[in-house]
C-alpha cells in the first residue's frame, strides 16, 4: 500500500493489528495507465521536491520515474482541490482515472511481524549560518548535486549553476557537514557514506567535464565498506583533483560572478582564500524527521541519536519483540548494507513465524494463456536517449532510423 501512513500498532509478536490511513491520490489506480497526458495539460507548477526544488513539477505528476505503482497522483497545490476552479486533467484523461471525490481511508491489517525500513533525512545545512546554504546561489548540498548529475534530473544530467546556467569548471566539496561535530544542531557521529559518495560525484564530474578542477576539503577520509578505498584511490589519481585536509569556512560571494570564496588553512601555506564557481556541501545523515512519533506508534525505544535502539546481541531486533529494523533507521548506512540488513530482517521474521508456515497459503489461479503460435512475431528496439550516458556517444535518431529498415 503506497501513500499510506501508520496510525498505531497493537498486539504482540505473531498477532499485531496495524491501523493505517491511506491518503487519497485522486487517481483510480486500476484505470491509470501512466500516460502522463494529464501532466502535459496541468497549468499548475510548484517546486519539485524529488529534484530538490531545483526544477518545477505539475500539480498532477508521477513522483519519480521508478515509482511503484508508476502512475500519477494529484498534489494539494491543485487548483480544483484548493478553489474548485480547474478540472482540465479530468477532461483529457481517456481512461477516466481522475476522481476528485476520493477521501482518506482507515484500514486495519493483521500481521505477525513488522520490519521498520523508514530511511533517513539528509542533514539540513541551512540551520548553520556558516554554510550559507540558501543564501548563495552556487552553494548546493550533495543531494542537490546528485540530482544535477542524474539523467532524470532537472537539467537531464548536465551540471549547471543555478545563477547563470553555466557549467562550473572549478568546484569544491566540503566534507562532514553536520557530522563529527559537537557544536549545536550538528551530530557527533560519522555518517559513514559521505566520503565515498563525494568521491563518486568527483569521478562523475570528471566524466562530464574532463577539464573540471575538483577540490575536496576534509578532516580525514573514511572509506567505509568493502573495496570502497578504491573510490578514493581512483579519484585521487584523476588530473585536476585535490584532497586538502582542513576545516573551511565560506567567506563571501563575488557579486559580479556569483562565485564563492572559501577560506581554509594548510600546514605549509597557512590561511588561504580561494574562489570557486560552485561549492558542494557533503551533508551527513539524520534519523527520520518524525522519529519520535514513529517510536511512539510502534512502541519501540530510540538511542541517543534518534535511531532505533537494538539489542546488544542482535542489531536487527528492536526493543519490542516481533518488530525488526533494517537499513538507515538502524543508523547511518549505505545501500549494500541496507540490503544485507533487509535480508536479515526478512529471515528473522520468517524464523519468528515458522509455526504459521504453510497455513495461510492458497492455490494460485493464472489467466489462460493466449495462443500466439500462428501470429506474426513483433520485434521492438528500444534505445534510451535521456541524459548524456548514451546520447553523448551514440547518434540516437540515426540509430532509430536504421532500426526501422
Amino acid at each position: 500500500m503506497t501513500y499510506t501512513e501508520v496510525d498505531g500498532v497493537e498486539g504482540e509478536s505473531g498477532d499485531f493489528k496495524v491501523t493505517l490511513t491511506q491518503k487519497p491520490r485522486y487517481i483510480i489506480e486500476e484505470k491509470c495507465t501512466g500516460c502522463t497526458t494529464c501532466v502535459e495539460y496541468c497549468p499548475v507548477e510548484y517546486p519539485d521536491h524529488y529534484n530538490q526544488e531545483i526544477s518545477k513539477n505539475k500539480a498532477v505528476h508521477v513522483y519519480f520515474s521508478q515509482a511503484i505503482p508508476l502512475i500519477t497522483y494529484i498534489d494539494e497545490s491543485c487548483l480544483y482541490l484548493k478553489e474548485k476552479k480547474c478540472d482540465i486533467c479530468r477532461s483529457v484523461c481517456k481512461t477516466g482515472a481522475i476522481d476528485f471525490s476520493q477521501t482518506s481511508k482507515k484500514v486495519e491489517v493483521k500481521v505477525g511481524a513488522i520490519i521498520l525500513s523508514t530511511g533517513l533525512e539528509p542533514f539540513d545545512p541551512s540551520v548553520k549560518d556558516e554554510y550559507c546554504y540558501g543564501k548563495m546561489d552556487n552553494v548546493v548540498t550533495s543531494m542537490d548535486y546528485e540530482r544535477l548529475l542524474a539523467s532524470t534530473g532537472p537539467y537531464e544530467g548536465e551540471v549547471l549553476r543555478s545563477s547563470d546556467r553555466k557549467h562550473p569548471q572549478k568546484i569544491a566539496w566540503i566534507q562532514c557537514v553536520g557530522s563529527r561535530r559537537v557544536t549545536p544542531n550538528e551530530n557527533s557521529y560519522c555518517s559513514g557514506v559521505c566520503c565515498t559518495y563525494t568521491q563518486k560525484q568527483v569521478i562523475l564530474t570528471k566524466d562530464h567535464e574532463a577539464g573540471a578542477v575538483c577540490t575536496i576539503f576534509h578532516n580525514d577520509i573514511r572509506s567505509h565498506g568493502k573495496d570502497f578505498e578504491r573510490y578514493f584511490q581512483r579519484a585521487e589519481q584523476l588530473p585536476g583533483v585535490r584532497f586538502i585536509r582542513s576545516y573551511t569556512s565560506i567567506v563571501r560571494e563575488i557579486p559580479e560572478s556569483k562565485n564563492v570564496v572559501v577560506r581554509y588553512a594548510t600546514p605549509d601555506e597557512g590561511v588561504k582564500e580561494e574562489e570557486f564557481e560552485m561549492v558542494v556541501l557533503s551533508v551527513g545523515l539524520n534519523p527520520p524527521a518524525d522519529h519520535g512519533l514513529l517510536a511512539d506508534k510502534f512502541g519501540i525505544e530510540l538511542n541517543s541519536h534518534g535511531f532505533s535502539k537494538s539489542t546488544q546481541t542482535n542489531p536487527i531486533e528492536t526493543t519490542r519483540p516481533g518488530i525488526f529494523v533494517s537499513g538507515a533507521f538502524q543508523g547511518p548506512t549505505d545501500i549494500p548494507e541496507s540490503v544485507f540488513t533487509a535480508s536479515g530482517a526478512g529471515s528473522q521474521c520468517g524464523e519468528s513465524l515458522d509455526y504459521r508456515r504453510g497455513k495461510l497459503a492458497k492455490e494460485r489461479e493464472y489467466p489462460t494463456e493466449r495462443d500466439v503460435s500462428q501470429e506474426e512475431p513483433k520485434i521492438g528496439v528500444f534505445v534510451c536517449h535521456c541524459g548524456a550516458n548514451i546520447g553523448s556517444v551514440v547518434n540516437v535518431p540515426s540509430t532509430v532510423e536504421y532500426a526501422l529498415t
